[in-house]
């Protein structure tokens, strides 16, 4: 009975709602990907071309490089375009709100910066890295510990690529500066008078280098006072919280995004069991997009170990037709 959820939110908001939530229940974390593209063209296709669309949005973040034409493909079919962030819209996901006429958050709602992480093999051993921790380093050595002159800056430079693989900097360095201009050009399609062009490099400059932490979870007044979006962000009215709530609350139930997941308690009998897991959904009132794993958990007789397979991996599509005449 999702679709009458929906469909309220819809009449609040007098708009089309698609949406689209990720999991980030451990282990069966989901991200923003580009294998959506197709499967939000159909969901659009089947609403048409509308003057205002809301989506629905949920997730801890993805493929950097999917956003953007993500949001071309969804600027098709409509003139106006907001994000409805009932909780999460972290990282890529931010970066998507970006391209929103208005982001509409509740007490509830969390944006994140946008600064690249990347995940680099050296040496046998897998690193995670961010543009954030090598430009915290040089502010370091350039302001706690007094280091200005050019020679000892590059001896500084020089433990740094000591530590961290020249190509490893370069590729961080190219994907902050991707991330900048994409930032840009999603905001151009809101902020596009030059009057705005203070607002909108601060925004950039907040949310890609400024605030200390990746992890720095941004709040609804913390985004519209103090990175710099203003009148994008709204304030949800009781009418928008209401409804925004009830269909989040479906969507966690069916993620299961409260259940830590405990294999021991589908082990009672110890014999191999297999579930299948719901991991991320795109949903309108005309069709329902699911991405489902099929696990298998088996524990190890020796060592009693517990032991994780995926036999498979699929996006699900029915039509929510019936639903709609309930």
């Amino acid at each position: 009975m999702r679709s009458s959820l929906i469909r309220d939110l819809e009449q609040v908001r007098n708009t089309r709602v698609v949406a689209y939530l990720t999991s980030d229940r451990q282990p069966f974390v989901a991200q923003i990907a580009l294998d959506v593209l197709p499967l939000f063209y159909q969901t659009l296709q089947a609403i048409g071309k509308v003057e205002k669309l809301s989506l629905f949005l949920y997730s801890s973040g993805g493929n950097l490089d999917a956003p953007w034409p993500l949001l071309n493909l969804v600027r098709e079919y409509c003139n106006y375009l907001e994000v409805l962030v009932p909780s999460k819209a972290l990282s890529a996901a931010t970066l998507l709100s970006l391209g929103a006429n208005k982001i509409v958050m509740t007490p509830l709602s969390q944006l994140s910066p946008i600064d690249p992480e990347g995940t680099f093999v050296t040496e046998a051993q897998r690193q995670n890295y961010s543009v954030e921790d090598v430009m915290s380093f040089i502010e370091f050595a350039k302001e706690k510990v007094g280091i200005a002159e050019s020679q000892p800056l590059s001896e500084v430079l020089a433990i740094l690529t000591k530590e961290i693989k020249p190509q490893i900097l370069g590729s961080l360095n190219r994907s902050h500066a991707r991330v900048r201009r994409l930032a840009r050009k999603m905001l151009q399609f809101t902020l596009n008078d030059p009057k705005y062009e203070t607002q909108l490099t601060e925004i950039v400059t907040n949310l890609s280098q400024l605030l200390s932490s990746h992890n720095h979870l941004i709040n609804r007044r913390e985004a519209r006072d103090i990175i710099g979006f203003k009148e994008i962000i709204e304030y949800a009215d009781e009418p928008t919280e209401k409804a925004m709530s009830a269909l989040f609350q479906s969507y966690t139930q069916d993620l299961e995004l409260a259940k830590p997941f405990d294999p021991n308690e589908l082990l009672k009998d110890k014999q191999p069991i297999s579930i299948t897991v719901s991991q991320a959904y795109i949903e309108s009132l005309e069709l329902s997009h699911c991405f489902e794993s099929n696990i298998l958990i088996q524990a190890n007789p020796q060592t009693h170990e517990i032991n994780l397979g995926q036999s498979g991996q699929q996006w699900r599509t029915r039509k929510v037709e019936s639903e709609m005449t309930q």
